[in-house]
C-alpha cells in the first residue's frame, strides 16, 4: 500500500499520535471547565503487534483468527485491508451474546472500510471488551441488518466492566467511526455492572456518525424503550448506589446524528461523573422512528447519580420531544445551545422543550439560541437551594412558553435568570410559572431580561395560596398586548425595582399593564408602563405592599379606580411600607406611609 491509501486517521494509528482516542489533540483545543476535572489516561503505549486482516481471509472467522494472533502477541494492531467486507449476520449469531470479543491492548484499524452485517439473523453484538483495556476502533463503517427483538441485541459494539471483574477497565476509543441501520436500544453501550467501587474510566467518542433508516426504532410508541446511537451507562442507578459502579471521563466530540428513525442520540445514563459532549449535531430525534411523549431527545442525561456534565455547543434540529433532557443529579453545564423546531406539545407525562431540565441540582445553562420550538427552556426546581440558573439566553418564536419555570415538589426554590432576550410567538408567555398549592418556586431571581411576546401576557406568576418567598425582578422589560405583567393572586413576597411594562398596539380592552390582583407581599420601587391607550394601566385590587415611583410613557389610560394608590389604602401595611397615589387626591395626599399600625398621608 501506498501512503496516499492510508486515511488520516490511519496514519496517526501508524505514528502512534492517535494517543488513545485522540485525546491529546482533544485537550489541545480544548478551554478549561468549571465543572470537568479530566483525569490523564494511564501508559497509552500499545505493543508493536501488526496483523492484516485480509491475509487469511476476510469474514467473521478471519477476524476471530486475527484478533487471536493480537492476544497470543499481548496486544497489537489488527489493520484491515481497504475494502468492503460482507458478515454473515448468521456467523455473528453463532458466537452468542459476545459477538467479536476484542483483547486488551488492541486497536482495530478499518482504514476506510466497510463492514456489512448480511443476512437477516438476529445478532447480538458486532464486536464487545469485555473487563478489558485500551480498546481503539478507527477508520471503520459499519452497516447493521436492521433487526432486533429486544434488550442488548441487534447492536454494533459493547465496552463492559462485568459484575464478576476484579479491577476497574480505561481507555476505550472510537475515533471516526459510521454506524447505519442498527435497531438496538443502544447501538454502542458502554456499561459498568460492577457491584463495587470499581470504575470505567476514559472513554474517548471523536468523529462517530449515526445514520439511521426507517424502522431502526425498536418500539417508537413505548417510554421505556430506547432507540440511540451511543449510551453510558451504569447498573448503579439508584441514589443510595452512588459510589459504585461509576463510568469517569468520558467525552463525546464532534457527535453527528441523523436521528429521523430512532429516537435519541446520545444518553449518559446513570453514574457518569466528570464526563463532556461536544460539538454534538443531531438531526430529527425521534421525527419518525417515536410518538409524542415517548422520550425522544437528541441528548439525554439521565439518572439519580449523574454528576459534572459538560454539554457544548450542541446544534439540534427539530427533535420531537427535547433537544437536552436531564433529570437528577447534578452539576450540568449547557453552554451555547442551538435548538430548533421541537414539536412535541405533550407534557402531562414529561416534560418538553428545547431544553428541559427536571429536578437536577446545580445548573448553568449559558448562552445559546432556541427558536420555533414549543417551549424553549423547562426549569424543573427539586429541593431547596436547587441553585438552577439560566444566563444570556436567547428565546423566538416558541408556540407555547419561552421560559418555563415550576416546582416538582412543595417548598423547593433557587432559580436565577439573568440576561436572557425572550420573544414568543402568537399565544405564547415568555416566562410562565403557574403555581398551586405543591408547585411553586421560593428565591427566584430575575434581572437584566427582556420578555416579549405578540401574546396577551408576557410574565405571568399566578395562582399561589401556599405563598412563595424571595421572588426579585430587576431591571426588566415585559412586552404584550394586553397584560405584560400579571402575578395574579400571588401568595408570597415579591420585589420589583426598576421594571418596564410596554404595550404592544396601544393595549387591550379589559386587561391591564400591571395586573396583581390580590398579590401580597409585593415591593416595587420603579415601574414604569408605556404607550397604554386601551384598558387600564393597573389592577392592584387587594394588593398588599409597598408602592413606589411608577411613571407612565405616552399612556391615556389611568389605573383601576380601586387599585392600590388612587385612594388610601384599606390593607394593612408592614414596616417600611408606602404607597404613592398615582391619581390626584381630592384631600391633596401625594403619599401614604405605614406608621404605628395606621396608613398616615403625607402632600
Amino acid at each position: 500500500m501506498t501512503d496516499e491509501k492510508f486515511s488520516l486517521t490511519r496514519r496517526r494509528l501508524l505514528t502512534g499520535s492517535l494517543a488513545l482516542g485522540a485525546a491529546t489533540a482533544f485537550a489541545a483545543g480544548s478551554t478549561a471547565s468549571p465543572v470537568v476535572g479530566h483525569l490523564r489516561p494511564r501508559n497509552t503505549r500499545r505493543p508493536d503487534g501488526l496483523v492484516v486482516l485480509g491475509d487469511d481471509g476476510t469474514d467473521v472467522a478471519a477476524c476471530i483468527r486475527a484478533l487471536a494472533r493480537i492476544k497470543s502477541m499481548g496486544g497489537g494492531t489488527l489493520m484491515f485491508r481497504r475494502g468492503i467486507y460482507n458478515w454473515s449476520s448468521a456467523d455473528l449469531k453463532a458466537l452468542g451474546h459476545y459477538g467479536i470479543s476484542i483483547p486488551a491492548n488492541c486497536t482495530i484499524d478499518g482504514n476506510g472500510s466497510v463492514i456489512n452485517v448480511t443476512g437477516s439473523d438476529q445478532i447480538s453484538y458486532v464486536f464487545t471488551a469485555i473487563d478489558v483495556s485500551k480498546v481503539t476502533i478507527a477508520d471503520l463503517t459499519v452497516v447493521g441488518n436492521g433487526l432486533a427483538t429486544g434488550y442488548n441485541n441487534g447492536a454494533f459494539m459493547k465496552f463492559a466492566l462485568s459484575a464478576t471483574a476484579t479491577r476497574g477497565i480505561d481507555t476505550f476509543t472510537l475515533d471516526t467511526v459510521e454506524l447505519q441501520n442498527f435497531k438496538a436500544p443502544w447501538w454502542i453501550l458502554v456499561y459498568n455492572e460492577s457491584p463495587s467501587n470499581l470504575e470505567i474510566q476514559h472513554i474517548r467518542v471523536n468523529g462517530l456518525r449515526g445514520i439511521s433508516r426507517p424502522g431502526n426504532s425498536l418500539a417508537p410508541a413505548k417510554l421505556g424503550t430506547n432507540a440511540a446511537v451511543i449510551a453510558i451507562n451504569s447498573k448503579s442507578s439508584k441514589p443510595a448506589d452512588a459510589d459504585r459502579a461509576i463510568v469517569r471521563d468520558a467525552i463525546v466530540t464532534g457527535f453527528y446524528a441523523e436521528a429521523t428513525h430512532i429516537k435519541e442520540g446520545v444518553i449518559f445514563y446513570s453514574n457518569v461523573h466528570d464526563s463532556e459532549i461536544r460539538g454534538a449535531v443531531v438531526h430529527n430525534a425521534g421525527l419518525m422512528g417515536g410518538r409524542n411523549d415517548t422520550g425522544c431527545y437528541a441528548l439525554m442525561v439521565y439518572g439519580a447519580n449523574n454528576r459534572n456534565i459538560l454539554i457544548t455547543d450542541p446544534v439540534l434540529t427539530s427533535p420531537r420531544d427535547n433537544g437536552i433532557y436531564a433529570v437528577n443529579g447534578s452539576g450540568l453545564v449547557i453552554t451555547n445551545a442551538t435548538v430548533r423546531g421541537q414539536t412535541s406539545t405533550a407534557d402531562a407525562t414529561l416534560p418538553k422543550a428545547g431544553i428541559s431540565i427536571n429536578s437536577v441540582r446545580d445548573v448553568m445553562i449559558s448562552g445559546g439560541a432556541f427558536s420555533d420550538n414549543v417551549t424553549d427552556l423547562y426549569l424543573g426546581i427539586r429541593g431547596t437551594g436547587a441553585n438552577v440558573r439560566a444566563e444570556g439566553v436567547e428565546c423566538t418564536g416558541a408556540s407555547k412558553t419561552g421560559i418555563w419555570l415550576q416546582g416538582s415538589a412543595a417548598n423547593v426554590g433557587g432559580a436565577t435568570i439573568t440576561g436572557a432576550r425572550v420573544n414568543a410567538g402568537e399565544r405564547a408567555r415568555a416566562l410562565y410559572s403557574h403555581n398551586d398549592e405543591i408547585l411553586y418556586v421560593n428565591d427566584v431571581r430575575i434581572s437584566d431580561c427582556d420578555f416579549a411576546t405578540r401574546y396577551l401576557t408576557a410574565v405571568e406568576v399566578s395562582a399561589s395560596p401556599t405563598p412563595a418567598g424571595n421572588w426579585n425582578f430587576s431591571n426588566v422589560t415585559c412586552t404584550a398586548r394586553g397584560t405584560p405583567f400579571q402575578a395574579y393572586q400571588f401568595g408570597g413576597r415579591m420585589t420589583i425595582q426598576d421594571m418596564r411594562l410596554v404595550l404592544s398596539g396601544g393595549g387591550t380592552a379589559g386587561h391591564s399593564a400591571f395586573r396583581c390582583f390580590s398579590a401580597g407581599t409585593m415591593i416595587v420601587d420603579g415601574l414604569t408602563i408605556v404607550g397604554q391607550r386601551v384598558g387600564t394601566t393597573m389592577d392592584t385590587r387587594d394588593f398588599v405592599g409597598s408602592l413606589t415611583n411608577v411613571h407612565w410613557e405616552n399612556s391615556t389610560t389611568l389605573a383601576v379606580s380601586t387599585s392600590a394608590g388612587t385612594a388610601k389604602p384599606t390593607f394593612r401595611g408592614f414596616p417600611g411600607a408606602r404607597i404613592q397615589n398615582l391619581v390626584p387626591a381630592a384631600n391633596g395626599l401625594r403619599e401614604w406611609r405605614w406608621r404605628d399600625g395606621a396608613w398616615v398621608g403625607s402632600r
